[in-house]
């Protein structure tokens, strides 16, 4: 069974966890999270009736110690992102992951994509409970970064702990109701590798076609639940267009996660969408809200 989208990482200064900026607290019901086991780094959580959620995540402090070699020690914005399967073992499912990348043809000097085996994390829930899990992650000493690839979570304590949704947790002012695209940002070198990665990370065809130059990979996934109209997420694979979005590629390493949609039912005032939301105080670039 191919995964499901599972989460998106939001990185915000500490300030900004403890007390939400506007575009996110006018926006959205924020639920809480919890300390990691590591002592490094605390998250709150935007869930989502889709059955995804967005984890905001900060480093304690902004300690600088904390982020000192951290897979998270990125400018502040979207950095990572994770798929899930529902059921099965971590271990079972990195060995198919392994065979279905190991198959493929890495041939005229693409950079092999490899993920590492799975590690356990955990965090303690503000009610004292303990979520456990173990995440896959991908190689990035080859010359792949993180958030350029995604990894994978797989629960050890029931996924409710980890990501309570419940109806009040679903329902967000702005009647978001899951992830309708994020788009990765990537160098046209790499382009050819990580389409051919992503297809066998995900187990799903590359829907791109040899017209668009600029979207070099789109992949839909659905998430955890099912929503009315069998909503999917895409996730794009696309060339950088301008300026800006090449000068944060190459501060960020690379690469750039970007353009995250949110979906939202039929309103009133739909001539209104797509409406990009962070424009306010505290904004990281990039979250909008469109029609389903």
């Amino acid at each position: 069974m191919s995964p499901t989208l599972d989460h998106i990482i939001i990185l915000l200064p500490y300030a900004s966890l403890v007390n939400p900026p506007s575009w996110l607290t006018e926006n959205f019901t924020i639920t809480p999270g919890g300390k990691h086991g590591d002592g490094k780094t605390e998250n709150k959580l935007i869930c989502f009736r889709d059955g995804t959620y967005i984890e905001l995540i900060a480093f304690i402090d902004d300690d600088p110690k904390k982020r000192q070699g951290h897979w998270w020690d990125k400018e502040f914005g979207i950095v990572d992102f994770s798929f899930a399967h529902s059921d099965g073992d971590a271990t079972v499912h990195f060995s198919e992951l392994e065979e279905r990348l190991k198959s493929l043809d890495w041939g005229g000097g693409s950079i092999e994509v490899a993920y590492e085996e799975p590690q356990t994390g955990a965090r303690m829930r503000p009610d004292e409970q303990e979520v456990k899990w173990q995440v896959t992650f991908p190689v990035v000493t080859t010359g792949y970064q993180r958030g350029e690839l995604p990894f994978f979570t797989h629960d050890i304590t029931p996924r409710p702990l980890r990501a309570p949704f419940s109806e009040e947790s679903v329902t967000h002012p702005s009647s978001a109701l899951g992830v309708k695209s994020l788009t990765n940002f990537i160098q046209v070198s790499k382009s050819s590798a990580l389409a051919r990665g992503y297809s066998a990370i995900l187990g799903v065809s590359n829907l791109a076609t040899e017209e668009d130059s600029q979207e070099l990979g789109i992949f839909e996934v659905p998430g955890a639940k099912e929503t009315e109209g069998g909503h999917k997420a895409k996730i794009y694979l696309k060339a950088p267009n301008n300026e800006p979005q090449l000068e944060q590629m190459e501060r960020r390493g690379g690469s750039m996660l970007g353009d995250l949609i949110l979906g939202v039912s039929a309103v009133s005032g739909a001539s209104k969408y797509p409406k990009r939301i962070d424009v306010s105080d505290g904004g990281i670039g990039g979250v909008l809200l469109d029609l389903c």
